[in-house]
């Protein structure tokens, strides 16, 4: 890897690197929110889509409405898992008879009309977890985060969003924390290349090598995904395709990206391999790797007593902006002809989801004032419960289905329209006013009055001469 600018090459390569961090800040509101994935739970459960389903679980378990009313007790149906962890129907009963077997979760049909309601049972895997880490932990409080933290382990960001672009969960989990070392790099001022080998891969998200195999090859079919070797001996370094991932979160099918051609690979003195069709893993060992260390998503264990995996804790996305490198005039120029023309934003909103925004009312070019209105007029109604960002992908999916009506947005556009009204008619007024006060101020204004105010004295004198003659007589 290389810092940036380190070299003179590097001044050539400014543009690109530019571009790539707007396109990371555009693209992480585009995610919306996360999945507190615990890798620690692959190891428990012995199934990435089981730890998944898990780790969702003990989020409603701690954090959902009136559970400790209903006694533990929470409902989800498939479509609504499926919605939140992006498993489908099949990968769902195969993750729920893992839990089942290991007496983690229990399953009871309630109500009327009967639903399939869970409820976890903390206590059972409090001692699967201790006896894991060979910590006795006694009766634990799932209210105490540093505590919970410190039996769950670290914990990565997984996007639903991704598992729907990259093809299922495995390569949306993937997808989401190569994104994230990414991110982390090019913070860092490091390449946007991510050298990682398949233990590490393993050690981090839980993986075995033939599902990281099935998911590279997910990701490289979806345009989203790209290697090359590089060094002695030569080692797999991956980066993720922002500009086709952009596309695909903007509204894009993800047919579309098979369609994107793919750019030229930097020379790195050693052909590109791409994905081998006889699914041979191309993941190279190395002794030379990036591995930078996130922050803590609580507090740092206290210690741990298993030699097992996860080093790395969740770094939860941001509002801070990625600043981009100097560019040229004439590019900065580029870009505001590129931008989409003048487009009033709600004012909540945050500038990396302001360049969000503008990228997902592309495709609705006449409708795109409309819809950031209608999202205005929602924001201040406090009827936006989700993130702005997913609440106007909504909007422009029913736009770009001709379902889109106006409706609390008409308010935003009319009162916009009168006050530019209101100013157009001030801007008069103060150009008539300055255009007057340039006319008195000339020698020829000047006369003018000057004869004028004469003419009306000769007026007043010969009025006040009659009167006096009326007098006399």
């Amino acid at each position: 890897m290389r810092h940036r600018g380190s070299t003179a090459s590097d001044g050539d390569d400014t543009w690109e690197f530019a571009k790539y961090n707007r396109e990371l800040a555009i693209i992480w509101p585009l995610l919306g929110r996360h999945i507190a994935f615990h890798r620690r739970l692959v190891d428990l459960t012995a199934n990435v889509k089981a730890a998944l389903l898990l780790s969702q679980s003990i989020y409603w378990t701690r954090h959902g409405r009136d559970i400790a009313k209903n006694g533990g007790w929470f409902l989800k149906t498939t479509e609504q898992w499926k919605m939140e962890t992006g498993l489908s129907a099949k990968e769902q009963i195969t993750a729920r008879e893992v839990l089942r077997e290991l007496a983690i979760v229990n399953e009871q049909r309630m109500g009327i009309p009967a639903k399939l309601h869970f409820r976890l049972c903390v206590d059972q895997l409090g001692a699967l977890l201790s006896d894991r880490i060979g910590r006795a932990f006694g009766f634990l409080d799932w209210a105490d985060g540093a505590a919970v933290a410190e039996l769950l382990g670290p914990a990565v960001a997984y996007h639903r969003a991704l598992a729907g672009l990259g093809g299922g969960v495995h390569a949306g989990l993937l997808l989401s924390r190569a994104l994230y070392l990414t991110r982390l790099q090019t913070k860092r001022q490091l390449d946007e290349w991510v050298c990682r080998s398949a233990a590490q891969w393993t050690e981090e998200i839980g993986l075995t090598r033939r599902e990281q195999e099935t998911a590279r090859r997910e990701l490289a079919r979806a345009g989203l995904w790209e290697e090359t070797l590089t060094g002695i001996p030569p080692r797999l370094v991956v980066r993720i395709r922002l500009d086709c991932l952009l596309a695909l979160l903007a509204g894009g099918e993800r047919g579309s990206a098979d369609r994107i051609v793919a750019p030229r690979l930097p020379d790195r003195g050693v052909p590109a391999n791409r994905l081998p069709p006889n699914g041979e893993s191309s993941l190279r060992e190395s002794h030379i790797l990036v591995s930078p260390k996130a922050p803590n998503q609580f507090h740092r264990n206290r210690h741990h007593s298993s030699a097992e995996s996860a080093k790395l804790h969740i770094q939860g996305s941001t509002s801070d902006s990625v600043q981009p490198l100097h560019v040229s005039h004439t590019r900065r120029d580029k870009d505001r002809s590129d931008s989409g023309g003048d487009l009033i934003f709600p004012e909540t909103l945050l500038p990396e989801e302001r360049a969000a925004a503008r990228h997902l009312v592309q495709p609705c070019a006449d409708q795109a004032q409309a819809l950031l209105d209608e999202l205005s007029a929602r924001l201040q109604a406090k009827a936006v419960h989700t993130s702005p960002i997913a609440y106007l992908r909504g909007l422009v999916r029913r736009a770009l289905a001709g379902e889109f009506v106006p409706e609390l947005g008409l308010r935003i556009a009319i009162a916009r329209r009168r006050r530019k009204e209101e100013l157009i008619l001030r801007q008069q007024r103060e150009a008539e006013e300055f255009r007057l006060a340039a006319d008195r101020a000339t020698p020829e204004y000047q006369v003018k009055v000057a004869a004028r105010r004469a003419q009306i004295r000769e007026m007043l004198d010969a009025m006040r001469a009659g009167r006096q003659r009326g007098k006399r007589s």
